[in-house]
């Protein structure tokens, strides 16, 4: 990597994986909107996937880590070390920024190590996209991911947290002092929309027709699974209304399976596209049935869209939406909790109007981009000024 002749301050972002999820498009909009006066941004990736090509084709510098991968594999994590200390030696970044737990843990020891080698000293950011350790999982599994958590957090200079629960969390059980935590939320961009009557056109969709939404990966975190039970319940008092699944993941086979397990395969779509924000004036209502959150850009989006929206209790997500003012929140893991609030906004349009409203409201006054982007970046200059010094 070259001298950096104008002294600029090198960011390295690091996620685990190339997909257009929350945290990578956090991670893009971090890269795409710094200042190129100041900084000089590159990205380590695992995969070539859809994130990864967005960045190529803003001309951000990109990094594939090929060891990278979400199921635990030791020899894999040895070498995905191997290519962050790599990485580390080519572009010698005065801060380094991880996103996900994998990459948190694993680029937390690279730093450590590069710091021992070289004395230089690159100040360490890691982004928690919601603590994995507060999943419903078994106990003793629960307990190693604290554990993890805790050593992940002693390898970061700052823990960057991105909803209420999850500060709460990372204090309570011990993962990091409070000096070290710092609470900024997801700031959305506002996407172009398609119009209602556009989008319906392309999905197929009579413009007469409601239609329920869900814009989420296809994982099991998602909760996919309790919104189809419900819908079958849905379709026994609306039989015309749609529910449209737009996503991507490992599960869609499955779910594929269970809506004609359950009856509904007549009027379910899956839909796989990206970027996938512009369809959102197709939907009625918006449901996000997750089981884990961090602070979902989805539920921002749908704001911006001013569509209604259902979603779990759970991460962030009550930091964006107060229960009976800008939408309507369930019970994890519930078909029955997620029925009663659609048939309720299925009957009353002008419930779904009042909703949408508000909602739109909250988020254009609460969740600026520029408000993150001016936090994120401050704690890139508090915490780059003596790596720099040392460095060039």
């Amino acid at each position: 990597m070259e001298d950096n002749p104008h002294k600029r301050i090198r960011v390295l972002y690091v996620i685990t994986k190339s997909v257009w999820g929350g945290a990578g498009k956090y991670v893009y909009d971090l890269a795409t909107h710094a200042d190129i006066e100041t900084y000089d941004v590159a990205v380590a990736l695992g995969g070539t996937g859809d994130l990864a090509k967005r960045l190529e084709d803003a001309n951000i510098s990109t990094f594939d880590v090929e060891n990278f991968q979400k199921s635990v594999n030791p020899f894999k994590e040895i070498g995905a070390l191997f290519e962050l200390l790599s990485i580390l030696y080519e572009f010698h970044p005065h801060v380094v920024h991880a996103n996900s737990s994998k990459a948190g843990g694993l680029t937390g020891v690279a730093v450590f190590i590069y710091r021992l080698l070289t004395g230089n000293r690159p100040k360490t950011l890691f982004t928690v996209h919601g603590w994995a350790f507060l999943e419903h999982r078994p106990a003793w599994d629960l307990f190693l991911r604290r554990l993890a958590s805790r050593l992940t957090a002693r390898f970061q200079d700052v823990l960057i947290v991105i909803s209420q629960k999850d500060k709460a969390a990372t204090l309570s059980y011990n993962i990091a002092p409070a000096q070290k935590v710092t609470l900024i939320q997801n700031g959305i961009i506002p996407p172009e929309f398609m119009s209602r009557e556009q989008v319906r056109q392309k999905l197929g969709v009579d413009p007469s027709v409601l239609v329920i939404g869900c814009i989420a990966e296809w994982t099991a975190n998602k909760g996919i699974l309790y919104l189809l039970r419900a819908y079958r319940d849905i379709l026994q008092k609306f039989p015309e209304t749609k529910l449209v699944l737009i996503g991507w993941g490992e599960d869609e086979e499955d779910l594929r399976k269970k809506s004609k397990d359950f009856g509904v395969e007549e009027s379910v779509l899956f839909i796989s596209l990206s970027p996938a924000a512009p369809y959102l004036k197709a939907f009625d209502i918006f449901v996000l049935p997750s089981l884990k959150e961090g602070l979902p850009y989805t539920i921002l989006e749908a704001g911006l869209a001013e569509i209604p929206v259902i979603a779990s209790r759970v991460g962030g997500i009550p930091d964006i939406i107060e229960h009976e003012t800008h939408g309507l929140l369930v019970d994890p893991a519930s078909s029955t909790d997620l029925s009663f609030a659609l048939i309720r906004l299925l009957s009353r349009p002008d419930l779904r109007i009042h909703l949408a409203k508000t909602l739109h409201a909250h988020v254009c006054d609460m969740f600026s981009f520029n408000t993150m982007l001016d936090r994120t970046t401050a704690l890139y200059q508090d915490e780059a000024v003596s790596s720099q010094s040392k460095q060039e």
